[in-house]
C-alpha cells in the first residue's frame, strides 16, 4: 500500500494520505467523490513553492547586485554567501521565507544551535560583580550636544 493525495474536481475537496495498492497504482485507484472519480495529485519533493517565482534584484553575501529568477537561483547565491563566510569575505544570506516552514519557525535559519550570543563569563562576572548595575528603571536618555527628544539629529539648530 501507498499512501496518495487526490483532488474532487468537482467540489475542490483534498483527499490526504489515501492508502492505494502498488499494483493498481495511484490514477487507476482514485477514490471517488461527489460520484466521480477524484484527480492524483503527484507528490513533488522540492519545487518553487510561490509559483509563478517573482524574480527580484538584490544584494548578495559580498553586497554585489544579483537577479534572482528562480528558486535554484536563490539556493545558489545562499550556498555561495556561506562558502563565502567561511572564507572570511562576506556573510551568509537566508531568505527565511523560502527557508522555513510552519514546522521551524522557531529555529534560527542560520545557526540550528544559536544560544542567543555569547554569555559572560562567571569568573569576569564574580570578579566585577560590584560594579554591575541590575535594574527594571528606563536607562538614561542622555543626548549628545545639541540633541534633544524635540530634534533629534540634533541639526535642526542650523536651520
Amino acid at each position: 500500500m501507498a499512501l496518495h493525495d487526490f483532488w474532487c474536481t468537482r467540489c475542490g475537496v483534498v483527499l490526504v494520505d489515501v492508502n492505494v495498492s502498488i499494483q493498481i497504482g495511484a490514477q487507476k485507484g482514485a477514490p471517488l467523490h461527489c460520484g466521480e472519480p477524484t484527480a492524483w495529485l503527484p507528490k513533488v519533493g522540492r519545487m518553487d513553492a510561490y509559483e509563478p517565482f517573482q524574480e527580484f534584484v538584490t544584494r548578495d553575501g559580498r553586497n554585489e547586485l544579483v537577479l534572482i529568477d528562480s528558486l535554484k537561483k536563490l539556493r545558489d547565491v545562499e550556498r555561495q554567501s556561506e562558502q563565502d563566510y567561511r572564507n572570511e569575505e562576506g556573510q551568509p544570506v537566508v531568505w527565511r521565507r523560502y527557508s522555513n516552514d510552519s514546522s521551524n519557525r522557531d529555529v534560527h535559519t542560520l545557526h540550528p544551535n544559536w544560544n542567543h550570543g555569547e554569555r559572560p563569563d562567571p569568573a569576569w562576572v564574580r570578579k566585577n560583580a560590584a560594579g554591575l548595575k541590575k535594574s527594571i528603571e528606563d536607562p538614561d536618555c542622555a543626548y549628545g550636544p545639541g540633541v534633544t527628544a524635540d530634534t533629534p539629529t540634533g541639526l535642526d539648530h542650523l536651520k
